[in-house]
């Protein structure tokens, strides 16, 4: 439940050397940058050593090649010195290989769309046994090819019929479009033409190369056609050889590449002087001395380590968490990082978490399916959620032997059965008595990290601070013993120093938390503005006190829930236990009550607790860490 210690490292050296600085000190090491400009702001001396990215538009140009090729990005060993414009000439000629096979494949299918086309057209002449070239060169008539509405042939058939100069004959009938051919006299070809026009006929243009009969004409075209499917799997296969023969070393120049864009980015956070570069960032204290031991092999750099609390900067967040803290860490993130300056609440949060679905979802059986469930989903989908169901599952299944149930049957196990005698009042009892507690220790949280960041308004003044921790848990004690034993607390000796400072102290908070860090403009501009918006706060920090006590009898309703769902399950599966509706009815609470449960759970942390003691302002520690299997462009 901790972040990990961070030290602040300056590094100098001669400028010429400052590429291979980065590359031997920062590139793929525990070395989170930052802006030294920006940290050394009064320094007007000190000038960018930014310049244009000339690996970046190479680095994308192999990606690419890598995805036309259909290789996957991964690491590959590297020999240094390598030559951007040897890289630049290579992936240009491998460019220009895909680019003619690309044009050729495009060429081919084209060419396939198209005599697929005209085999389609020419299916509509397979009754026509005459010659193509014949059709197209009568001396005496013009011959048209295409379709018309099925309405308008049925409208204007007799018409057509009665006319000399033409003679339509049809051949194909689809989708209500009649396919046909018509002959016109030459004499009568244009107002032939309109006739047909005006029946919205469209003609279909058969293709010049096509000779022979309709039908032989359509087994040439499928010839054809199977010639350049055969000429597309050639050329699948020389894009399969040219990427086996060239893989190891567009990978190889891909590494490289992503090696000297993380160079050339570097650039950006470092600063020069006439002679000298300088480096800032952030190294664990864990990791120093192997940072520094590699600065010292280097040779000519000089160094300064200070502490975090010795800069102005707030230094990035490394969680240092257990294993149970790792697996809940997604839900935190969904949050928000720590501040460095404040506790990790990780380890907390998966505590809690599990327990709380283990009290409102508890049940042998289906905690173990829940269990199997995540295991399925971590194991063989690599799903992070599914390590958190594991946790859940296994958490369901202890409480499930507090209960005593065991697929919803009570009578197996012995234990707590919620719904016999006063079991329901002392599950709801507890319930608001573990909020309490929560609270409490939230609460306490938050003035430990009000320590570590010097925060007065954090450890004493604010609502989850000492006043307010005094003043609930005063509230508390009082109303308790006042209701056990009758004794009232609720007295002038006890109200003034337990109810009243607490809540006088929250009400003048901001002067208060001013006047103990020494500032000397600690006084209010206005006394009557104060007391009017410190009422209203005072007014929601009560009503908080209240609403998030009370948000914890959902974990004993969630509970009653849970074996009321399953009282109902059991009864719609009848006296003989019907298994098909045991089943289904087992999967349906695993699958909709678990989700519920997951829900309320994370709302619990989220609102309730975390809300009370978390800042969540921290920024990811982010060392130039090359991930080779990850695409820049």
């Amino acid at each position: 439940m901790s972040v990990q210690a961070m030290k602040f490292v300056t590094v100098t050296g001669p400028l010429p050397e400052f590429e291979a600085v980065v590359r031997q000190c920062v590139v793929d090491r525990p070395f989170h940058p930052e802006s030294v400009l920006q940290v050394m702001h009064r320094n007007n001396h000190l000038r960018s050593l930014n310049m244009p990215n000339q690996v970046m538009p190479l680095l994308r140009q192999a990606e690419e090649v890598l995805t036309r090729l259909e290789l996957e990005p991964e690491y590959r060993p590297f020999a240094e010195g390598a030559d951007l414009e040897e890289g630049q000439r290579y992936l240009d000629d491998l460019t220009q290989q895909l680019d003619q096979m690309d044009q050729w494949e495009e060429a081919l299918r084209q060419e396939e769309a198209d005599d697929r086309s005209s085999v389609s057209q020419l299916e509509k002449l397979a009754g026509i046994s005459v010659q193509l070239d014949t059709l197209r060169n009568m001396d005496h008539l013009s011959f048209r090819f295409g379709h018309l509405p099925e309405d308008s042939y049925r409208t204007f058939s007799e018409v057509l019929d009665k006319r000399e100069d033409c003679f339509f004959f049809p051949t194909h009938t689809e989708n209500n479009q009649v396919y046909g051919c018509y002959f016109a006299l030459k004499a009568r070809e244009e107002k032939v033409d309109a006739l047909f026009d005006s029946m919205h006929f469209v003609p279909v243009p058969l293709d010049e190369r096509l000779g022979g009969t309709a039908q032989e004409a359509i087994e040439a075209l499928r010839h054809e056609m199977e010639d350049d499917e055969q000429t597309l799997g050639q050329l699948k296969n020389q894009r399969q050889e040219l990427a086996q023969q060239q893989k190891d070393h567009l990978l190889s120049l891909r590494s490289w590449l992503c090696r000297e864009n993380q160079v050339m980015e570097m650039r950006r956070f470092g600063a020069r002087s006439k002679e000298t570069f300088y480096l800032m960032g952030w190294v664990p204290e864990d990791d120093l001395p192997e940072f520094l031991a590699r600065v010292d092999a280097y040779g000519k750099l000089d160094y300064v380590v200070d502490k975090a609390e010795e800069t102005e900067l707030t230094p990035p967040t490394k969680l240092k968490n257990s294993l149970l803290g790792r697996i809940f860490e997604p839900f935190l993130r969904m949050y928000g990082l720590p501040n460095y300056h404040e506790y990790d609440p990780s380890s907390f949060m998966a505590i809690t978490y599990c327990i709380f679905f283990g009290i409102m979802f508890g049940d042998v059986g289906q905690g173990i399916g829940l269990a199997l469930i995540g295991l399925f989903l971590a194991t063989k989908k690599k799903m992070w959620l599914g390590k958190i169901i594991v946790c859940c599952g296994i958490s369901s299944t202890i409480f499930g032997f507090v209960y005593g149930s065991v697929f919803g049957f009570e009578d197996i196990l012995p234990g707590f059965k919620i719904l016999e005698g006063s079991n329901v009042v002392y599950l709801l009892v507890a319930s608001l008595a573990m909020g309490v507690v929560m609270l409490a220790f939230v609460m306490v949280l938050n003035v430990l990290n009000g320590i570590r960041q010097h925060d007065f308004d954090k450890i004493f003044f604010g609502p989850n601070g000492l006043a307010g921790m005094v003043f609930y848990l005063g509230l508390i004690i009082a109303a308790m013993v006042t209701l056990l034993t009758g004794f009232s607390l609720f007295r002038v000796w006890y109200v003034l120093p337990v109810l009243v400072l607490p809540l006088v102290l929250i009400l003048f908070r901001e002067p208060l938390s001013a006047l103990a860090e020494g500032k000397e403009d600690w006084k209010p501009e206005s006394l009557g503005g104060l007391l009017v918006s410190g009422f209203f706060e005072l007014f929601e920090t009560l009503l908080s006190f209240l609403t998030n006590t009370l948000s914890f009898l959902r974990v004993g309703a969630y509970a009653i829930t849970h074996v009321c769902l399953m009282l109902v399950i059991h009864t719609m599966a009848g006296a003989n236990l019907n298994p098909i509706v045991l089943i289904l009815g087992n999967l349906f609470v695993m699958g909709f009550e678990g989700l519920l449960v997951g829900i309320q759970v994370l709302r619990l942390e989220f609102y309730e607790l975390f809300g009370r003691f978390y800042q969540d302002s921290g920024r990811e520690y982010s060392p130039r860490i090359i991930d080779y299997t990850a695409k820049n462009s």
